[in-house]
């Protein structure tokens, strides 16, 4: 809730910390210092990973809601772009929080039970980044938007002092660590370069390049559409409006992994996960294509609220998709590197979408943006298909067979 409460204005927070009034300055910066926290996380995942193998998931999990606590609380300090870009990339090394979590939660409970409490912690995520645009609205009203840092320092510290006090772990034999260690360069390899498992992860990356190109710009272009007019009417200033209106453009994506995820789920076990994977890319280019030709709020609010409903399913499909294609004994190993595709498409995709949008006058061409997501999210979709009528004559990836492919 409280990473939440910043990022999605942390374009607008960028513009009035550094008076950056060129649009296309302004696009780059944001996709920058919004993409360098997930692209240091991803490089610094794997070894985070080790190291709560060997350390413990708890030690692992405390340390990084303090650093975001620490580095969060830092940001307001930064006297430039260069240096906020920097503290953000620092607080990705540092970071990492999802994986050991997961991790611990289930580690402590029965195998019966791991998806449900594997779900109500998705659940509680969502909850937060529901929550968290709806906080940082209000407390800028109140407080300014530097607050939404010491609001986000505040509970990550919280959560950090929670885990220390009710989490409980049981610690991995040293021999099962030595071994994790010795084996992960190798098990690495083996999928990377499986003839379909390495294609599945090249293929998640470009989907996931579409569809975080514009997020961390649509605070600019929701600002270029103007406020929803009830949200407005029902507002004190307009910056209250304006902030209320991002907050609901990033909080129907909350409601719709609430409404939507069982669902992709269930059609994934009916109909395979690469498909739905598949339809779901194309869904999202058809979508995306569309907003290209958006010049008022509401239809806009109306097209978020479809991609909403079909990145719902994107995590849960693509985790389910690497699932089927990889032996049991490999299957972390294989979400991880799932999350790491999905991290770094996080990071790079806001560089692209500001690349693509920025325009020799200094303006920003928002349509411009949205068509080449739109063909990153089709491209993705299409070769899915085909990937996934090369599925069946492939082996296992971890298998012999798969490692020597």
């Amino acid at each position: 809730m409280g990473l939440m409460a910043f990022l999605p204005v942390l374009a607008l927070y960028v513009q009035e910390r550094f008076g950056i009034d060129d649009e296309a300055e302004l696009a780059l910066w944001a996709g920058i210092i919004y993409g360098a926290a997930p692209f240091s996380a991803a490089v610094a995942g794997p070894l985070w990973g080790a190291v709560g193998d060997a350390a413990g998931k708890k030690p692992m999990a405390i340390r990084a809601n303090l650093a975001i606590a620490v580095t969060t609380a830092l940001m307001p300090f930064m006297p430039s772009p260069l240096a906020l870009l920097a503290m953000r990339a620092l607080q990705g090394v540092l970071a990492g929080y999802v994986a050991p979590a997961i991790s611990l939660v289930s580690e402590g409970a029965p195998k019966e039970v791991h998806g449900l409490v594997i779900a109500r912690m998705q659940v509680a995520m969502a909850c937060g980044s529901f929550l968290g645009p709806y906080l940082g609205a209000e407390a800028t009203y109140w407080f300014g938007r530097t607050a939404l840092f010491w609001i986000a320092s505040g509970l990550s510290a919280l959560a950090a002092v929670q885990l220390a006090v009710f989490a409980h772990e049981e610690q991995t034999p040293a021999a099962a660590r030595g071994a994790f260690f010795a084996s992960f360069r190798r098990d690495a390899l083996g999928l990377v370069l499986h003839p379909v498992f390495g294609w599945l992860l090249a293929l998640l990356l470009l989907l996931r390049l579409g569809q975080n190109m514009l997020e961390p710009l649509l605070a600019l272009f929701v600002r270029q559409l103007g406020a929803e007019p009830w949200i407005a009417a029902n507002s004190a200033t307009p910056t209250l409006a304006l902030d209320r209106t991002v907050a609901v453009a990033f909080g129907v994506l909350a409601v719709a992994q609430w409404v939507c995820t069982p669902w992709w789920g269930r059609m994934a076990d009916r109909h395979g996960p690469l498909r739905c994977l598949a339809w779901l890319a194309l869904g999202l280019g058809v979508a995306y294509a569309a907003m290209a030709w958006v010049t008022a709020i509401r239809p806009f609010l109306l097209l978020r609220a479809g991609i909403a409903c079909l990145m719902a399913g994107s995590m849960t499909l693509a985790y389910a998709a690497a699932s089927k294609r990889v032996a049991d004994r490999n299957r972390t190993l294989a979400f991880a590197m799932v999350q790491s595709c999905i991290q770094f498409g996080l990071a790079l995709g806001p560089l692209l979408g500001a690349a693509v949008a920025a325009s020799g006058d200094g303006s920003v061409v928002f349509s411009r943006a949205f068509l080449a997501a739109s063909a990153l999210c089709a491209i993705a979709g299409a070769l899915m298909f085909a990937l996934r009528r090369a599925t069946a004559q492939a082996p296992l990836a971890g298998t012999s067979g798969g490692a020597s492919g």
